[in-house]
């Protein structure tokens, strides 16, 4: 089978060009749109009405797909922070396959539009110290953005102890300004704060009241 380009333009994705089967020009029928990247249009030198053989439209098909790939990867970015991980398993959800999922994906690791240590890093920074969570509340979010399990125990140690202890005293000292009236209301407490990935240890200290 042949086809036909049929109209060509350009948008902020790329350069795309409208092709059909030769034998439906007529009605259209079978229409797609092919996107390109700038450098692979000029590459190609493609023109309204150049003809395409089956072999080069399966190239120029593969070719599309990737771009397609790439640009739903930085449009995702621009606006937000994702995880390799996670930026393939969005990108995957618009239709688009694993495979060139994950070569767009690679692609914005090695332009630097993904640095998992830098982000994670700025997440649990985030969270401790405006969320006011624990390490097991951060380190459970990072892992369900998918992040890298090294970036995320690094992360985790970016945040010093006495940053860990401030917040934990803040979300006590707002919301439990007195102390626990009896041993349910403290245990309310200590699970409460433990939700907030505070482990045991530190909360003991900080909680008031006495066990029984």
């Amino acid at each position: 089978m042949t086809y036909i380009i049929t109209k060509i333009y350009e948008s902020r994705a790329g350069m795309n060009a409208e092709v059909c089967p030769c034998d439906s020009t007529e009605t259209g029928e079978g229409k797609i749109t092919l996107l390109f990247s700038i450098s692979h249009w000029y590459e190609e030198k493609l023109s309204v009405g150049d003809i395409i053989n089956e072999e080069d439209y399966g190239r120029y098909s593969e070719i599309s797909a990737l771009c397609n790939a790439i640009a739903r990867a930085e449009k995702m970015l621009a606006t937000s922070d994702f995880s390799r991980t996670k930026l393939i398993s969005r990108i995957t959800h618009y239709g688009i396959g694993r495979e060139y999922a994950e070569k767009a994906a690679d692609i914005m690791v090695e332009k630097g539009y993904i640095n998992e240590e830098e982000q994670t890093k700025r997440i649990a920074r985030y969270f401790c110290l405006k969320k006011y969570w624990g390490k097991k509340r951060i380190a459970a979010e990072l892992m369900g953005r998918g992040y890298d399990r090294k970036a995320i125990f690094k992360a985790l140690d970016s945040v010093t102890p006495e940053e860990y202890s401030y917040a934990l005293n803040r979300v006590v000292s707002q919301k439990f300004k007195t102390p626990p009236a009896d041993r349910r209301e403290r245990e309310n407490r200590i699970a409460a704060l433990s939700r907030l990935g505070y482990s045991l240890n530190e909360i003991l200290p900080v909680i008031g009241g006495e066990d029984e």
